[in-house]
């Protein structure tokens, strides 16, 4: 019964939190060690029905087999409230779909309201240049194909990609630097300082920020990271945007 509830919003692009709401009402008569096994048996058992909706609505096999495969990475990488049960939904609806490196999100709007195609970034790897380039340049159609009624004029991005201080810690040189250059940073916010300090402790060391700021650095972004706290600077979380190409 949870899963069907999944599988009848595949599509339509729902509100992710108004789904997450509906699943934790429909588990709240089970026992609490019982309700968070049940969401996730539940987001698992939708998955082929969601990889089957993407395949027949302009997605390839391989980006709807990678769309999906998100669910077990965040599961394995974060846990379920780890990430938020938001974000599970979006990708089992297809709100969230993985074209090469990247991740879209269907039916975002800039501070403007312009219509827009959010970009996130999975943990599959190096961030390499070219293979950014190949995913924006695939991705609108793939995108019109599944939303035609939702077709984004502007990428936005919201990460601690974007802090202004990437570049002098990494140097221009740096993947995430040059990921970043991507898009014009929109005026910072009043939480940009606390997102960006509890994003870098979960997306580099993948723990709470606590035991982030006394981790051992294992590479170059860990202990650039950790240099900037050591000097009692924060890391911030930015918007971002760029223009969808003419004709893309």
């Amino acid at each position: 019964m949870i899963a069907a509830a999944l599988v009848d919003s595949i599509g339509t692009l729902p509100d992710a939190g108004t789904v997450a709401a509906t699943l934790e009402s429909s588990v709240a008569h089970l026992p609490a060690p019982e309700r968070e096994s049940a969401i996730v048996a539940a987001l698992r058992a939708a998955r082929p029905a969601t990889e089957s909706w993407l395949r027949s609505h302009g997605a390839t096999p391989r980006q709807a087999a990678d769309s999906v495969a998100d669910v077990d990475r965040k599961l394995e990488r974060y846990g379920l409230r780890g990430t938020g049960l938001d974000w599970f939904c979006a990708v089992v609806t297809a709100r969230v779909v993985t074209v090469g490196r990247l991740q879209f999100e269907i039916g975002a709007t800039t501070a403007d309201g312009r219509p827009a195609w959010d970009v996130h970034v999975p943990e599959s790897g190096p961030l390499a240049a070219d293979a950014c380039d190949r995913a924006f340049a695939e991705a609108p159609s793939v995108l019109r194909a599944l939303a035609p009624d939702l077709a984004g004029e502007q990428w936005q991005c919201r990460s601690w990609f974007l802090d202004p201080g990437l570049p002098t810690a990494l140097g221009p040189s740096s993947n995430l630097v040059r990921f970043a250059r991507r898009f014009r940073l929109a005026p910072s916010g009043p939480d940009d300082v606390a997102e960006g300090d509890e994003s870098v402790a979960k997306f580099v060391f993948g723990v709470p920020l606590p035991t982030a700021r006394a981790a051992t650095p294992t590479g170059r972004l860990d202990e650039a990271v950790l240099a900037q706290w050591r000097t009692g600077e924060h890391w911030t979380v930015r918007t971002g945007t760029a223009p969808v190409a003419s004709g893309a």
